[in-house]
Parts: C-alpha cells; sequence; structure tokens
C-alpha cells in the first residue's frame, strides 16, 4: 500500500509544475480536437490552465503558502542557558551540484551552515558542550555530510563536535537516521537548522521518531506580487507547493499508521 501511495504524491508533484500543466493541457486540447469534440470544453481547459499559471507566476499564490509553511518560523527560539544541557544540533542536508565535475553544497546549503555555525558559537562562548550532527547523503559522489563537515571545520568547528550522518537521501530518512545518534546522546535540547519553507514537514517527521526538535529557520523564500507572471515566482511557488504536497502525504501517512 505503501509502494501506491508513494507513486500516488509522485504523481502529484506533478500538478504543482505549471509546465507539466501547461504541457497536459495542450495535449488534452489537441486530443479533443482531433476528435473534433467539446469545443467549449478545450476552451475552458485552456482558459483555465492560463489562469493557473498566471497565478502562479504573479505570486499571489506563493505569497499565501510562504505563509503557511513559514510564519511560525520567522523568529528564531531562544536558547534558555538554565535547561540547556549537551545540546545537540541537527543540520539538513540542501543537496549538492556537480559543475565541471566539481561537487559543491547546493546554495541554500551555506544558510544552513552559517545558522548552525551561529547557535554552536553561542553554546562555545556559553561553556556548554554542543554537536553538530549533519544529515544528508546526496546523489554524488562525496556525501552532502561530508562537504559539510569541510565547511564547518574552515570556521573553526571542532573535528571531534561533528557527527556526520551519510545515508539519508530524503527528509523523511534524515529523521529516521539521524533521531537513533541523537537519542543516545541523550540531550535537554535538539535544534533542527533547515530552511524555512522545509521545516514544518521536517519537525513533523522528527516528531515521528520521538524526537521534539527546537526549530532553527536558516533562511526564508517568499514570491513578489507582479502584474505580469515571471519565472522568479513560478520556480519559487513550485518549490513551496512541493512541500504542502509533502505534508499531506505526512499527515495521511500518519493517520494510516505507515510512517515508520
Amino acid at each position: 500500500m505503501k509502494f501506491l501511495l508513494d507513486i500516488l504524491f509522485r504523481v502529484l508533484q506533478l500538478f504543482t509544475e505549471p509546465y507539466f500543466l501547461l504541457f497536459l493541457a495542450v495535449a488534452i486540447i489537441a486530443l479533443l480536437k482531433r476528435k473534433n469534440k467539446r469545443k467549449k470544453l478545450r476552451i475552458g481547459i485552456g482558459i483555465s490552465v492560463v489562469l493557473i499559471i498566471i497565478f502562479i507566476g504573479n505570486g499571489f499564490l506563493g505569497k499565501l503558502i510562504s505563509g503557511y509553511l513559514q510564519n511560525n518560523y520567522l523568529k528564531t527560539s531562544e536558547m534558555n542557558k538554565a535547561v540547556t544541557q549537551k545540546p545537540v544540533i541537527v543540520v539538513l542536508g540542501g543537496g549538492v551540484v556537480d559543475i565541471n565535475n566539481i561537487e559543491k553544497l547546493h546554495t541554500m546549503s551555506y544558510s544552513r551552515i552559517v545558522t548552525a555555525y551561529q547557535l554552536y558559537h553561542e553554546f562555545q562562548e556559553k561553556n556548554m558542550p554542543c554537536k553538530i550532527i549533519i544529515s544528508g547523503k546526496g546523489r554524488g559522489h562525496t556525501s552532502e555530510a561530508e562537504l559539510f563537515s569541510e565547511n564547518f571545520k574552515k570556521m573553526g568547528v571542532s573535528d571531534s563536535d561533528i557527527i556526520k550522518e551519510d545515508k539519508s537521501m530524503n527528509t523523511y530518512q534524515n529523521a529516521k537516521f539521524s533521531s537513533p545518534i541523537v537519542k543516545k546522546m541523550a540531550p535537554t535540547n535538539v535544534y533542527l537548522v533547515t530552511s524555512g519553507f522545509h521545516m514544518k514537514r521536517s519537525v513533523a517527521l522528527f516528531q515521528i521518531f520521538g524526537l521534539k526538535p527546537i526549530p532553527q529557520a536558516s533562511d526564508l523564500i517568499d514570491s513578489e506580487i507582479t502584474f505580469f507572471p515571471n519565472s522568479y515566482n513560478a520556480a519559487f511557488t513550485f518549490v513551496m507547493l512541493k512541500e504542502v504536497v509533502g505534508i499531506w502525504q505526512v499527515k495521511i501517512y500518519n493517520s494510516l499508521g505507515i510512517n515508520k
């Protein structure tokens, strides 16, 4: 059953892609035209798709979704020195890009590195022992965890304070493989660092595996309301729509008891 649901949600994510909707509409209209049927239906489909693309491209839909995904994480959580002991920071990978056979972290990863380091540095200044768990394998030859680790060490993080979880290929696996590591360390507080749009789903998945992480959003994305649709709005709206579908998937799987 889970396999079929996974396929269903993969297909559903396609419908969040403006260009796929345009292609699908053209294909349906061409098919109906070939059969010389339902001229009004063809016109209706064409107008509907154009309106959807405009709605996505002018930033209005993105603005709504941005609020839903990120409003709870606009302010980072303050550390409480009285209750924080042996804090652990979990950083989620943001992808790897390969340019001319040189593997580098995706742009969004660097805001996560900076946020995690700032948090780590604050704990260090207060003489609190702190560990950073980097979660992510990625799809390159070098794992995201290793690339993150190299950057952290250049910034002055001790190698002994870095723990690499380099098996996970997605957010679900981030939570699944990182959670046992965290539980063995028995920290008072677990700080989860990832992008704001990605935080709601990430927190929900870590909760499935028995953790209650404190969200630390590393970056926030938003669309711009414009008169004419543009690719910037379409791209970011697509990213956020996919995340909403992912949140639905987590909730449905939870209700069916198949997330673990």
